[in-house]
């Protein structure tokens, strides 16, 4: 009797195995023969799942974000606090700081690459609407204040968690978990703070036009 393969389940099994080896070697480190060898699979198999190398990145980056879009909407459906729904986007462990290396691994591709800056600015506008989905949430809950622009706050907030995580992936053993935790709780007593964005402070999409904030 043959053995069924779930043809999707293995693509991300090897979008996994790419991502590792972006995560250590860098992404001359992805061929064919390299992926292969990794999976344990044949060159030959691998053709079979995807048309080329390109294919594979593009579906490999995309597997990314669905992971981490993934974790959020768990944790949001579970009625978790910010804190703890914001915590799934950081490099808090193995896991994601791998996610992580490997999201910054693509950005020299994505910066000469027409279609793989394309993917990548998709990425950062659907990351940014799941933190102000967030935000919302937190606000309505009574957790913000009720005047809080969640525009402003989730776009300086992916700001911050962005640079944040340059520095973990540059060195991780200076960034445990709890001094990332500590920094967004910082973000988050400043949005009770200041809920309106100061006068003149434009913090534009990268998808279209500078949006107008009322100051």
């Amino acid at each position: 009797m043959p053995i069924v393969v779930d043809h999707d389940e293995r693509r991300h099994y090897i979008a996994s195995v790419i991502e590792r080896l972006i995560a250590k070697q860098g992404m001359d480190a992805v061929t064919i023969r390299n992926v292969a060898r990794e999976a344990g699979f044949r060159s030959t198999l691998i053709s079979h799942y995807f048309r080329d190398k390109r294919e594979m990145l593009i579906f490999t980056l995309e597997s990314i974000r669905d992971r981490a879009a993934a974790r959020v909407d768990r944790e949001f459906l579970e009625q978790h606090d910010l804190r703890t729904c914001i915590d799934t986007l950081l490099p808090t462990t193995d896991e994601r700081l791998s996610d992580w290396q490997a999201w910054f691994g693509f950005w020299e591709k994505a910066t000469f690459d027409e279609e793989f800056a394309g993917v990548r600015l998709a990425i950062v506008e659907a990351t940014h609407e799941t933190i102000k989905r967030l935000l919302e949430r937190a606000r309505n809950r009574g957790d913000l204040p009720r005047q809080l622009n969640c525009e402003f706050h989730a776009r300086r907030l992916q700001i911050v968690m962005n640079g944040l995580a340059t520095h973990v992936v540059m060195k991780p053993s200076a960034w445990p978990a709890e001094s990332q935790r500590a920094l967004v709780d910082v973000e988050i007593e400043f949005m009770k703070k200041v809920p309106k964005p100061p006068a003149g402070v434009l913090l534009p999409s990268l998808a279209g036009p500078p949006p107008i904030f009322a100051p």
